[in-house]
């Protein structure tokens, strides 16, 4: 067993894999910074003793220092990833692969592992590179938005390779209303849902950071359009998704109906870096055996 470890800037998830089954956990602990010691007891309840833990750390040194001293009570190792140049079958096109967040980057290689129907229903036509972009919109304490492209000449027929192109990043969701709070007079901490036309303060608020965030999703797709000829697949994550889906599915769907392209759902992963750490994990396993 391994343990995954995905330490955010506000909440720590953990998860395991069987490295010979490929099992995995179906329920995630999530926790806040301040009751990390609850892992000691999580990690006492597994199912099996863990060999090691392979994990992504944003969260700063002082949350990695208490995570890893749960761990060296439990005698469980654990090796922190970060961002890299090519793993799996995705390659990195940042300038400095290292300065990308590890946690983006696991979340790459998870979205690359997952199957995505539009695109092995067409592998025999990889010269003519037909595929989508495939976009993973994180909604958490900031928001990225990155895509992932099929590398059309690397790729074969029974082994599709992606690129990492890039994303954005922006203040999430709740960030944004604690910032118009915190840095303005008379401006409140909005608790509202978006409407078409506001017509009160909460509303405003609560409808300008769901369309701020429903617009970026929007710009990141439009821009797969323009380069891939594709309208993008799209995926959502994160805790703060709730606040903005409706908003997002909206104009998104309302775009795809006025340009003529095929409407296609945003689909949901719960756990995009945990799963880029299962793979990971699994590849690692298996070259060691």
């Amino acid at each position: 067993m391994i343990v995954l470890i995905d330490a955010g800037n506000t909440r720590v998830k953990a998860g395991w894999v069987n490295a010979r089954t490929g099992e995995r956990e179906t329920d995630p602990i999530a926790l806040t910074h301040d009751n990390l010691d609850q892992l000691s007891h999580w990690l006492g309840k597994l199912p099996a003793t863990p060999v090691k833990a392979l994990g992504v750390n944003v969260a700063g040194d002082v949350v990695a220092a208490a995570i890893e001293d749960v761990f060296h009570l439990h005698d469980c190792p654990i090796e922190w990833v970060k961002g890299q140049e090519e793993a799996l079958n995705v390659t990195n096109t940042y300038d400095n692969p290292v300065q990308l967040g590890p946690d983006r980057w696991l979340s790459m290689l998870g979205l690359a592992h997952r199957p995505h129907p539009q695109i092995s229903e067409n592998v025999g036509e990889i010269a003519q590179g037909v595929f989508p972009p495939i976009i993973l919109a994180s909604f958490g304490t900031a928001t990225t938005i990155d895509t992932l492209v099929v590398d059309v000449a690397r790729s074969a027929p029974n082994s599709i390779r992606y690129t990492f192109k890039g994303g954005t990043i922006l203040p999430g969701p709740a960030l944004m209303k604690t910032s118009l709070a915190e840095g303005t007079a008379n401006l409140p901490e909005a608790h509202s849902e978006p409407t078409a036309y506001p017509t009160h303060t909460h509303q405003a608020i609560s409808t300008g950071v769901a369309a701020a965030q429903a617009g970026a999703v929007l710009r990141q797709w439009l821009i797969g359009l323009e380069y891939y000829g594709h309208g993008p697949l799209v995926y959502s994550a994160g805790g703060a998704w709730p606040m903005v889906q409706e908003e997002t599915r909206r104009l998104l769907h309302f775009t795809q109906q006025q340009l003529g392209q095929p409407p296609t759902p945003i689909e949901w992963l719960g756990t995009p870096v945990l799963d880029g750490l299962s793979a990971l994990a699994l590849q690692s396993s298996a070259t060691c055996t």
